[in-house]
């Protein structure tokens, strides 16, 4: 019997090795990035979003490195930016948010609704991270803060991304994280549960036991509630235009999840599309139902940098998921960056011929043309 289980447990240690090196086997890269040129100063541009009237709005972290390492406190200061894609020469500007309640802001994913124009922002307060919604204005573009939301589901620094549901009373945030993260940060551990975390997150990882999801809140309610079956790392989300189906990355699966939304609200599976590469966050665009990809070509180098490895330059890409006129999803690889301008991309936006990239650590936008 003792000799059955350890020759199955064996037999599993072998799969998932297998399964680990193939995962972080990286092929030879061939990079077209010649014409990306960096634009702005703000730092940890984690995700973007494409808003009316040509304006492209990210949200800046201030370095979720520092966040995630150190705390919050440790990090720079955050905020929405936006550039008018119209202008040729397009800079970042900074926008200032009327009402804001917070003394600090620290963006991570979000989500701008041009069906209500609101602009939804995963922010990371240190005690506690919310989704912060505010409103647009546009002509010219402000922000007024309308609500925070807060769950005791939420993990801190937990959190990951954001989307609209059905109309502005629902959102759908991805949980990216086992477990949350002490208020000053991985180096700065309160306890002993706390320093043996990262390691049995680890272990959970290598054996492939899926531990987040997607929650729902109803924000009429101020309640939150799990929506969807367990995933490895639920991370980037986006909905298409009939707010009918949600789609959620899964970089360590190495999958694209499709949930159909149910008229509960509730997210039922039903196809899973794997990637060449890793996927960081999603946004659909509404006028050709492409699902544009922030990508991680190197997962190596990665996670060396999240390690605290020094002059180390993290490839990124953008690509493009759509279904073909035979109903099957392809994944097109349409930029390949090398990490040098940019290191690590998480997010990426299209307008015309002109890419945008985005990084959760690295500093100013990269626009290239393609």
């Amino acid at each position: 019997m003792w000799k059955y289980i350890l020759v199955v447990f064996l037999a599993i240690i072998a799969q998932r090795a297998y399964r680990l090196k193939k995962f972080l086997t990286t092929e030879e890269l061939t990079y077209n990035d010649e014409t990306c040129v960096l634009k702005g100063e703000s730092l940890g541009n984690e995700d973007m979003a494409l808003g009316k009237h040509s304006t492209l709005f990210f949200g800046a972290s201030g370095s979720l490195f520092s966040c995630f390492v150190n705390g919050s406190s440790k990090a720079g200061p955050g905020g929405v930016w936006m550039m008018n894609l119209k202008e040729k020469e397009a800079k970042p500007i900074q926008l200032e948010i009327k009402n804001y309640p917070h003394n600090q802001f620290h963006g991570h994913g979000i989500y701008v609704s041009n069906k209500t124009d609101r602009i939804y922002v995963i922010n990371h307060l240190g005690p506690e991270s919310v989704v912060d919604v505010m409103k647009i204005d546009y002509n010219p573009v402000r922000l007024t803060h309308l609500k925070t939301v807060k769950s005791d589901l939420f993990p801190r620094y937990g959190i990951n991304d954001v989307a609209e549901g059905i109309d502005e009373n629902e959102i759908y945030v991805t949980r990216w994280q086992i477990f949350s993260y002490p208020e000053n940060g991985l180096s700065n551990p309160g306890s002993l549960t706390e320093q043996m975390k990262p390691l049995l997150k680890s272990l959970l990882y290598f054996f492939g036991v899926p531990l987040t999801m997607v929650y729902r809140c109803d924000l009429s309610k101020n309640k939150c509630e799990e929506a969807s079956e367990k995933l490895l790392m639920a991370n980037g989300i986006t909905v298409n235009q009939e707010r009918s189906y949600v789609y959620v990355a899964d970089p360590v699966a190495r999958t694209v999840n499709v949930f159909r939304r149910e008229p509960s609200g509730q997210l039922t599976l039903e196809e899973v599309v794997d990637t060449p590469h890793s996927a960081d966050n999603l946004e659909m665009d509404h006028q050709t139902g492409e699902i544009l990809m922030g990508t991680l070509p190197d997962l190596i180098s990665a996670i060396k940098m999240e390690e605290g490895a020094q002059g180390i330059n993290v490839p990124g890409g953008f690509a493009v998921m759509k279904k073909s006129d035979k109903g099957q999803w392809e994944i097109s690889n349409i930029l390949l960056h090398d990490g040098k301008k940019m290191s690590q991309v998480s997010a990426g936006s299209r307008f015309g011929n002109r890419i945008f990239l985005g990084s959760p650590f690295s500093k100013g936008i990269l626009e290239c043309r393609v």
